[in-house]
């Protein structure tokens, strides 16, 4: 069974969407949703007053002054939208007109929208005969009702309200809900997006609570979207918590792992520990740049960092690894513009990187790289796409090794594919690199 606070907290997800389903329906004069509320404030009612005897006066033809009636209790409601002092004394006025006051010697008003904050007017009736009013007391919103709940305590109560609201409300005030659910869907949109199964989400989500019932409902999920699934979430996929609740729009907004210095860029040795840092979390590189654009392709062309030129383009460092729920995630480790000569000839340095973590550990290493289409990986740098999408939509075009490689002698040699320009400067890079090293490392490149 649920908590009595999260069942509290879904109690007044729904009731803030029905008060906006309300104000919605209320503004064409749309009186159906007025009917619709008598049937959820006599549930609501006989829970929280504990009317046992609680029936709808409506139901077979329209009844004077008051909607629900209790006997036993002696009390009459009247459910309504309006919630002026006006309406206060005139339904006041039918009910001792139609001598109501001889069955019910209490008049309560449940207010579909909020009520005002003082009914003082002279013109309420508090006293006549056995009858009884008291403004103060006789008058609630929804919002007085919950609190009532709530100060009760009563798990059972907050049960049988919660499951009455759910079956009643939960398909009439879905498109009201303004997002209210956010949490939920992009949970689901996650879950989906790297193919993960039911069975291992819910258990990788066990200890936070989920069940296959709440997985089965975003709105559940939502619900059940606390601190710290979110944040054990985002780190599993490597997102942004700030995404998932929906603070964020941008889905790798404050991204954790993503590389903030500029070292992977700068020398050889700064890209040797970005490989090896993956290496060492078990973790495989790929690198997605845009379909047909060449690495060798774009070093004639001139530096552009605004993301908005239309010759500008961008790639991604991505690092992968199977998490708990079992699927890949996608760690973002780089995000830089391809067309910015710095960082192409940071990726060549990745590249003889790769190679030189290869021949030291005698472990096989590959940066795969993958082609997606320009839009694209615009939109996942814009916060709009996954990674995994780009991966997975795009096309695996070689690795690495298709740029430089190292042979049986340890040696390592460049393709025509790497930019002759590129020479003294890997050149220059790996000497300092290998200076003072024991190992038997490579002391040059050659080019084709």
């Amino acid at each position: 069974m649920d908590s009595t606070q999260a069942i509290a907290d879904r109690l007044a997800i729904y009731l803030a969407a029905y008060k906006h389903y309300v104000d919605i329906k209320s503004k064409p004069r749309l009186q159906d949703v007025a009917i619709f509320g008598e049937s959820l404030a006599k549930d609501l009612a006989e829970i929280v007053f504990g009317y046992k005897d609680l029936v709808n006066l409506n139901l077979k033809t329209s009844f004077p002054a008051v909607d629900l009636g209790s006997k036993a209790a002696s009390c009459a409601i009247q459910v309504t939208l309006t919630a002026s002092t006006t309406k206060i004394v005139e339904t006041q006025q039918k009910f001792f007109e139609n001598c109501l006051d001889s069955s019910y010697s209490r008049l309560k008003f449940i207010i579909l929208r909020d009520k005002h904050k003082t009914y003082d007017s002279q013109r309420i009736i508090r006293v006549r005969g056995a009858f009884n009013f008291d403004p103060d007391q006789d008058i609630y919103d929804l919002g007085d009702l919950f609190k009532l709940l709530v100060a009760a305590g009563d798990p059972a109560k907050f049960e049988a309200f919660y499951k009455k609201l759910e079956s009643a409300l939960g398909s009439a005030i879905r498109p009201y809900l303004l997002g209210i659910d956010r949490p939920g869907q992009n949970l689901r949109d996650l879950f989906d997006a790297h193919d993960a199964r039911t069975t291992d989400a819910v258990q990788a989500l066990k200890p936070f609570g989920m069940s296959r019932a709440i997985y089965s409902d975003n709105m559940r999920i939502a619900e059940a979207s606390s601190t710290s699934l979110i944040q054990y979430v985002a780190e599993q996929f490597w997102v942004s918590g700030e995404w998932i609740d929906g603070t964020h729009a941008h889905i790798y907004s404050g991204r954790p792992g993503a590389e903030i210095g500029t070292e992977w860029r700068r020398s050889l040795r700064g890209a040797y520990d970005l490989v090896k840092r993956a290496s060492l979390n078990g973790e495989k590189l790929d690198l997605i740049i845009p379909a047909g654009r060449s690495l060798f392709e774009l070093d004639d062309c001139k530096d552009v960092v605004d993301h908005n030129a239309s010759d500008y383009e961008h790639f991604f460092l991505v690092a992968r690894k199977t998490n708990d729920f079992l699927v890949e995630y996608s760690r973002l480790v780089i995000s830089d513009p391809l067309s910015c000569r710095d960082c192409r000839d940071g990726i060549f340095l990745l590249f003889v990187a790769a190679e030189i973590h290869e021949i030291e550990t005698q472990q096989k290493t590959y940066i795969d790289v993958y082609e997606a289409l320009r839009p694209d990986i615009l939109s996942c740098y814009m916060g709009e796409k996954f990674l995994v999408d780009l991966r997975r939509s795009g096309q695996l075009i070689g690795n690495h090794k298709d740029y430089i490689y190292g042979d049986e002698a340890a040696s390592l040699h460049a393709t025509q594919d790497v930019p002759s320009r590129l020479a003294p400067v890997l050149q220059a890079n790996l000497f300092e690199f290998i200076h003072g090293y024991s190992s038997l490392l490579p002391v040059g490149i050659q080019f084709p």
